[in-house]
């Protein structure tokens, strides 16, 4: 099994208009509404869907270019632990007159888990992030100059 999953796509939006959601704690989320992270720290974040919220912690944020969370994404409410957690990177790169978005989630071979349910948790983020990316391309291209964040996608 694979320990990571790193996917990219391009987007025909500003770099300010992608940060505003990429951002956002949980913006894979449904529902989610947590606001933008502008440095290290630990939000909970509810969602439609779940009546536990999930812990996400705010690794690191670096403007307009970085931003990484630790959540437990198969152990929703827990707090992101070493053996129940994975590390979500987005890096933001100007390419041509478009945005590059790559997504790297990592820390699936330590998950305490079976190893048929590592490589579950594994093969349902790599889904996951192909539909989530696409949802991040079309709510970008969609907001408005200084507008509002529109809600998440489903996940």
């Amino acid at each position: 099994m694979e320990d990571r999953i790193e996917q990219r796509i391009t987007i025909r939006a500003t770099q300010d208009k992608v940060w505003q959601l990429v951002t956002r704690p949980g913006w894979w989320l449904p529902g989610s509404d947590a606001e933008p992270a502008r440095g290290p720290g630990r939000v909970s974040v509810t969602y439609s869907g779940d009546v536990r919220p999930y812990v996400i912690d705010i690794v690191r944020v670096e403007p307009q270019g970085y931003a990484s969370f630790r959540w437990a994404s198969r152990f929703g409410g827990a707090e992101p632990a070493p053996g129940r957690a994975t590390l979500v990177e987005f890096y933001l790169r100007p390419v041509g007159d478009e945005l590059g978005v790559t997504v790297v989630e990592s820390g699936f071979s330590q998950l305490d888990l079976p190893d048929s349910l590592r490589e579950d948790e594994w093969k349902g983020s790599q889904g996951s992030w192909q539909y989530e990316l696409a949802g991040l391309r079309t709510r970008a291209e969609k907001l408005p100059p200084g507008g509002t964040t529109p809600r998440t996608t489903r996940r």
